[in-house]
């Protein structure tokens, strides 16, 4: 169904379109001539008068003329193709982060959401939507992959990801359902996720996995096996992990861990693209640029890591002086297998997350950002056409007007 995010572009279209019909009725014709005695004292113009056709001339002309304001208007009105209405739209984010301790759980238990859903997020550090069709094929391959080479999840992406899904998905139900399929560990969550958590407007149907075990960074570290890693750097020359950048760009901030480092960063290295499946399974991002693009990775080797990096370090200005850029240097030599916290999130924070009863209106949600449909260019493109068209008919019409007139001129002379 085609509906428009601003009709009044199209009934104005519309009214224009009235008015031109009307103008083109109140025509100039040239009235009958007879021969007269008299006639070398008239001046030798030619003589119209204004009157009401009964019968219309020229309608392909004033039928283009309409069509190109009807298409004008629509252009403008915005159409938009809107999906089928539901009562109830559903969407699921799935949890593919370390701390899901059985994959096979995890995959029977997001099918019975998926099915059905209008929108599935899978997220770890990061948060990606991906069609309903290939959302088992996903959790099944991301799932998969060792816990070791697996991110830490982040709630707080992956609520944001849900949100901007919610807006795009509202035109078309009452009420939305949002469903997160997750171990909720400590780790999970951060500052931001209650703020981000309450631009929902209703509940959440929280499904909690079993959560993997290990050694949490909050035991005494008697208890915990160091690693440190052996650190190698893209410019080096002895690794083959990274690749020079088409073309090098800036960008203003980069994360390790929980460590954040503003500065004007260049990048003159991406990550190479890995062929061999064991080789990338045990790899896992270190670090990521603000863009979400790698940063700094690692492999393991043996009962220890590779850490590899492509971060040029400042050398310049105060930003080595800045406390965020000690600990920034400590995420990037942490241990192998950065700390994690697999203890349950606590209760209030999962009493915030679930929220009330009622599902969340579709008329709380903020709508997406009204950009220019497919359509638009393609309606515009038509009304030039016609408009081109309209010209060259005009054109032809008044050629046409010329000659007759210098025909019925010349007929009273000859007569006379």
């Amino acid at each position: 169904m085609i509906g428009f995010l601003l009709p009044g572009f199209l009934y104005a279209a519309g009214a224009v379109a009235l008015g031109v019909v009307v103008l083109h009725l109140l025509v100039t014709q040239q009235p009958k001539s007879d021969v007269l005695p008299t006639v070398r004292f008239f001046p030798d113009v030619v003589a119209r008068s204004t009157s009401i056709t009964i019968r219309p001339s020229d309608l392909w002309l004033l039928l283009l003329r309409v069509l190109t304001i009807l298409l004008i208007g629509a252009a403008f009105a915005q159409p938009q193709l809107k999906p089928g209405h539901r009562s109830v739209t559903r969407l699921v984010a799935v949890d593919l982060s370390r701390a899901v301790a059985n994959p096979a759980q995890l995959a029977d238990s997001a099918r019975a959401y998926v099915a059905g859903a209008a929108a599935v997020v899978l997220f770890d550090s990061q948060s990606r939507e991906v069609a309903p069709s290939a959302a088992a094929d996903s959790i099944a391959a991301l799932s998969a992959r060792p816990a070791a080479t697996r991110p830490r999840g982040a709630l707080s992406p992956a609520l944001v990801t849900a949100l901007r899904a919610a807006s795009r998905l509202r035109e078309g139900a009452d009420s939305l359902d949002l469903v997160i399929v997750s171990p909720f560990v400590r780790e999970e969550a951060d500052a931001a996720t209650p703020a981000i958590r309450a631009l929902w407007p209703g509940r959440v149907t929280l499904v909690r996995l079993a959560a993997a075990t290990g050694v949490s960074s909050q035991a005494p570290a008697g208890e915990r096996a160091v690693v440190r890693p052996r650190i190698e750097w893209a410019d080096s020359g002895a690794t083959t992990t990274w690749v020079p950048r088409a073309r090098m760009d800036t960008i203003g901030a980069v994360r390790a861990g929980d460590a954040v480092l503003v500065f004007p960063f260049v990048r003159r290295w991406q990550l190479a693209a890995v062929q061999d499946t064991a080789a990338r399974e045990n790899t896992r991002v270190h670090a990521r640029w603000s863009d979400g693009e790698p940063a700094a990775v690692e492999r393991v080797v043996g009962a220890g890591c590779v850490r590899s990096l492509a971060i040029p370090m400042p050398t310049a200005g105060d930003a080595i002086l800045r406390p965020e850029f000690v600990r920034f240097v400590e995420a990037l030599a942490a241990p192998c297998g950065a700390a994690h916290d697999f203890s349950p999130m606590p209760p209030e924070l999962m009493t915030a997350l679930a929220g009330g009863p009622r599902l969340a209106p579709s008329s709380a949600l903020t709508p997406r950002a009204t950009r220019m449909t497919p359509l638009v260019p393609w309606l515009l493109a038509g009304a030039l056409l016609l408009a081109l068209l309209e010209l060259l008919v005009r054109r032809r019409h008044r050629s046409s007007i010329a000659a007759a007139d210098t025909d019925g001129i010349d007929a009273p002379r000859r007569a006379a």
